[in-house]
């Protein structure tokens, strides 16, 4: 399969669906990357995106990312606002769409061989928490329960490594999401 392939295949399934049977347990979940300073950023008018959580994009977000991440091209961030009661259902991140995007940046990469167990890109989701983490908010990585400290950083396995959230405090949980590849 090359990357074309699995974009299209991306776009016929519910990755909430499939996800627990594609998902490798045994593989790595998370890596914890260097503590990270970030600038106070707008909260104003979130998104709900229908997945558990609202966010927030523009482009300072981005713009500070890829001053963090100078080794990532095609940088993707957001701010995902987790509030009480709300639960994103356990998945992978198969990122179809944003690997779409990336592809009419860079249409070489349709042709590279790529699956989930040997993925032909060198994707990067991470995780940083703005706030240190509250009792009840739950980010759950193949069974390991992160738990955070303000500026903390992960790195997660999109491509194996079944996640999910739940924000069983009275506070919202707010976390940066970024997404980029590693040139």
């Amino acid at each position: 399969m090359n990357l074309k392939n699995y974009i299209e295949w991306t776009e016929t399934v519910d990755e909430y669906k499939v996800s627990p049977e594609l998902a490798d347990k045994h593989a790595w979940g998370f890596k914890s990357m260097n503590n990270v300073r970030f600038p106070k950023f707008n909260l104003d008018d979130p998104t709900d995106g229908g997945e558990g959580y609202h966010s927030v994009r523009n482009e300072r977000i981005t713009q500070w990312a890829r001053m963090v991440w100078p080794e990532l091209s095609c940088i993707e961030a957001k701010i995902q606002i987790q509030k009480p009661g709300e639960e994103c259902s356990p998945h992978l991140d198969l990122v179809g769409e944003y690997l779409r995007g990336v592809c009419d940046t860079l249409p070489g990469l349709l042709k590279v061989a790529h699956t989930l167990k040997q993925p032909g890109v060198d994707l990067w989701r991470l995780f940083v928490a703005t706030e240190d983490h509250v009792d009840g908010q739950i980010f759950n990585i193949n069974d390991v329960q992160w738990k955070w400290q303000k500026g903390d950083c992960i790195r997660l396995n999109n491509w194996q490594a079944l996640h999910w959230t739940k924000n069983d405090s009275d506070t919202d949980r707010i976390i940066l999401k970024i997404t980029g590849i590693k040139t």
